[in-house]
């Protein structure tokens, strides 16, 4: 396949003059980690011959949109006070968006993301809301895509609760005018529909206050309760086949992993299984890029893989993989109209390199890499471990070794817990935070504690109201265990988290005195029972998500940061982006001045903008420089 190398151009902001300055430097300076990407998330139109991106330009990410060859570039414009999250091709001229930010209305108590749709026509260049409210009508929260209703060029399917009482209407909106009307009434306690094959709304989730809700129309046109089945109490709804008696589940197999098995809605008995692994979960069911059904399911191991059932793709993916000579390559977007595909390589050492390939022709071609200013061979190496616990346990466990460093030996380390925490996981691909530190010197341990997703269910459920508890012990345990085996100097060792990880980068010091020498929380979960009565008023479901939180056999205070702030005795960073709407940089401010109270030393930072994910590069270089600098002033370089 190789042989028919084809060589496609693209237009970017960033020069290779910049990329070539950025990968050489002895020392790579930090814009080349906190820079976006100059490329991700990259779809091909209909047609084939144009192509949409997001980039970075100036900081923030942008959608932007090319011919194939290069030709006619074109920045899409967001919304005011609003950032451009997905895209999708409704024909070759019209793309639908959705768009996303934070908001504070007179309606909600707090801070809340808030997301709309738009179309924009590339030939009018006219961006239209497909949602926008009639005369008295206040704006839904959150507007959602239910169906793009690839056959009907002119329409696509949403769903908006303009009453803001927790339930949904679907609308058929038209995406050329943006009038609307609505095809499947409001029902209390659901707030997201799913279609079927047929583009039929056939299946409604939601919450009503602790309880979960799922309907589901029969062939007969009857909406059942799902929960009242019995096969519900042992598999989840996933997808629609085909056949509208046969529908995609997710259950437990026998090895106490997660897989995907074809269900019989009459009998309630599983008629094939699709994947399962030994060690690992499926994470979700990947859609066809063409027709946008089910099409393969997509799990992790070390890295992200995708298992097609669809024949024709299961192919092309073997084919693509065997010629690039890696594992690691992910389909990512096809035209409709030809066989022309998208596919991305990417691995602990190269953050992604694209690639296209036009399968009537026999041709492969690079295309770009999404972050041309790395150099993958000055990248770290990814080292996967399972760290035993202190229960007879263990806990996969990630190690970014600096590059150079064949066997780590005694070093400065950053203890790395990941956010969530229930559900998410790390893996070993390439991520800017972990390279970035490893690039100064520093060991990175990443633990996948209980209670993480991806690894069975006792893993997770293991980690359930565990809250400073078996969670914060596994994090120890991963600490003390690299200490033990001589990778790292037990004088040099700091605890560094985002989200829930800066919970527990929090936590970390209070339960171990003495086995952390800094902590430092980012945008972190400090008061839990200020978190606990925010959620329970301001989320849906956040009755039922609460009950997952905080530990079981404590108070939770006792298990709160904040609560405990004179049991520091440690240099403590705290930075928060004033816009999340996740977790209220409040948490950040009033842990920061009961630690200044009580005399620990405290430094607090404090951004305007960047949400809960800090989304701004000009942000994200702020948050590695000072974190680099406080690392350097107390574990040295």
């Amino acid at each position: 396949m190789l042989r028919f190398l084809c060589v496609f151009t693209a237009l970017f902001f960033t020069t290779s003059m910049e990329a070539s300055v950025l990968a050489k430097d002895k020392i790579i300076p930090v814009e080349a980690f906190s820079k976006l990407p100059n490329i991700s998330q990259p779809k091909l139109s209909p047609s084939g011959t144009k192509l949409g991106f997001f980039i970075d330009l100036k900081g923030k990410s942008a959608l932007f949109v090319q011919n194939i060859d290069g030709e006619n570039p074109k920045v899409i414009p967001a919304p005011a006070n609003t950032s451009i999250e997905a895209f999708y091709w409704k024909t070759d001229n019209i793309m639908i968006l959705t768009s996303g930010g934070t908001s504070k209305r007179d309606e909600f108590r707090t801070k809340v993301h808030e997301t709309r749709v738009q179309s924009y026509d590339l030939k009018k260049n006219k961006l239209r809301w497909l949602a926008k409210p009639k005369k008295n009508k206040r704006m839904s929260q959150n507007e959602r895509i239910v169906d793009l209703l690839l056959d009907d060029p002119d329409h696509v399917l949403l769903q908006m609760d303009f009453e803001l009482d927790g339930a949904s209407t679907v609308y058929k909106a038209n995406v050329h005018s943006g009038k609307y009307r609505s095809v499947k009434p409001a029902r209390q306690g659901i707030q997201n529909w799913f279609t079927d094959y047929s583009s039929e709304v056939r299946l409604g989730t939601g919450f009503s206050g602790e309880t979960f809700n799922i309907r589901f129309k029969n062939a007969k046109g009857e909406w059942q309760d799902l929960s009242n089945t019995d096969w519900y109490q042992k598999y989840t709804f996933e997808g629609f086949t085909t056949d509208p008696n046969i529908i995609y589940v997710s259950g437990q197999t026998d090895h106490g992993t997660n897989g995907l098995f074809t269900l019989d809605l009459q009998s309630g008995e599983i008629v094939e299984s699709l994947f399962i692994h030994e060690m690992v979960d499926m994470d979700f069911i990947t859609l066809n890029p063409i027709t946008n059904k089910p099409a393969g399911v997509t799990y992790t191991t070390d890295f992200q893989h995708t298992k097609y059932f669809d024949k024709t793709l299961s192919k092309i993916q073997r084919s693509i993989a065997k010629a690039l000579k890696s594992k690691n390559v992910t389909l990512i977007s096809s035209a409709r109209d030809r066989e022309l595909y998208m596919f991305v390589l990417s691995n602990d050492t190269d953050p992604g390199s694209y690639y296209v390939y036009d399968r009537e022709n026999k041709k492969l071609g690079y295309f770009a890499s999404a972050r041309d200013f790395i150099d993958p061979k000055q990248m770290a190496s990814v080292l996967s471990v399972n760290v035993p616990t202190r229960d007879d346990d263990a806990v996969p466990t990630y190690i970014t070794v600096p590059n150079g460093i064949e066997t780590p030996k005694n070093m400065p380390t950053i203890i790395l817990p990941h956010g969530g925490p229930y559900g998410v996981r790390d893996d070993a691909h390439w991520n800017y935070w972990t390279q970035f530190y490893a690039s100064r010197g520093y060991l990175v341990v990443q633990p996948n504690f209980r209670g993480s997703g991806g690894y069975g269910d006792h893993h997770y459920a293991k980690g359930v109201k565990q809250w400073g508890g078996l969670m914060q012990d596994d994090v120890t345990d991963a600490t003390k265990w690299v200490i033990d085996q001589g990778y790292t100097d037990p004088e040099k060792v700091c605890i560094v988290g985002w989200s829930y990880g800066g919970y527990a980068s929090l936590m970390g010091p209070i339960k171990e005195p003495g086995l952390y020498k800094c902590a430092i929380s980012i945008n972190g979960v400090a008061n839990l029972p200020r978190l606990k009565v925010t959620d329970k008023k301001s989320t849906i479901g956040g009755s039922a998500w609460i009950k997952r939180m905080g530990h079981e056999d404590k108070n939770d205070r006792d298990v709160s940061p904040y609560h405990r702030a004179t049991e520091f005795n440690i240099p403590v960073m705290l930075i928060a982006t004033k816009d999340d709407a996740r977790v209220p940089y409040e948490h950040s401010a009033d842990m920061h001045k009961a630690l200044k109270k009580q005399g620990t030393k405290s430094e607090y930072i404090l951004f305007e903008e960047g949400g809960h994910s800090m989304y701004t590069s000009d942000n994200r270089k702020k948050m590695l420089e000072a974190t680099e600098k406080f690392l350097k002033e107390h574990l040295g370089s």
